[in-house]
């Protein structure tokens, strides 16, 4: 498989992933609240319509992302960006491995292709990037907390923000 087409992948795969999502979240989002400590419940309401334009967000954004990292599959600073897109990914993976044991007891949004087809890719990605040398080790390595920081404080801020354009 081509460099262009592997990166392309990371696209399709974060949309199937969110598209999942948006659909089983109708159904999974009142529970969350009521399977939380009410200390965090109170802190992580979230409506379907901030729901929906947070996911919006964080599919339009990667897919501008890569379109441009297509561009010129060859830049280490384009590469390096499309791989912690990807550890942002593998990060989440473990998100909803928590999310599904921890807090929902079961099937969380998302579960499924973050399992079958995020956690599977992201490895053949990141391996294939290492094995390649895309990126420098060092590099490749430093994504792992940056990837921390775009899944933690980052997502946050785009659900806060997703919330005031949905009206909340």
């Amino acid at each position: 498989m081509s460099r262009r087409a592997a990166l392309w992948l990371i696209a399709l795969f974060l949309l199937l992933h969110n598209a999942e999502e948006a659909l089983t979240f109708p159904a999974y989002l009142p529970e969350i609240p009521r399977r939380l400590p009410a200390g965090i419940a109170r802190l992580v309401h979230v409506t379907y319509p901030q729901m929906l334009a947070a996911l919006a967000l964080a599919t339009v954004i990667p897919i501008l992302l890569i379109a441009w990292v297509a561009r010129c599959p060859d830049r280490p600073t384009r590469l390096w960006l499309a791989l912690l897109l990807q550890a942002v990914v593998l990060l989440n993976v473990f998100s909803h491995l928590a999310s599904a044991a921890l807090v929902m007891r079961g099937y969380s949004p998302g579960l499924l292709t973050a399992l079958l087809i995020n956690l599977p890719f992201s490895i053949y990605l990141l391996r294939r990037a290492m094995r390649e040398r895309w990126v420098s080790r060092r590099a490749l390595w430093l994504a792992v907390p940056a990837a921390v920081v775009v899944h933690g404080p980052l997502l946050i801020g785009l659900v806060l923000l997703a919330g005031s354009l949905s009206g909340r």
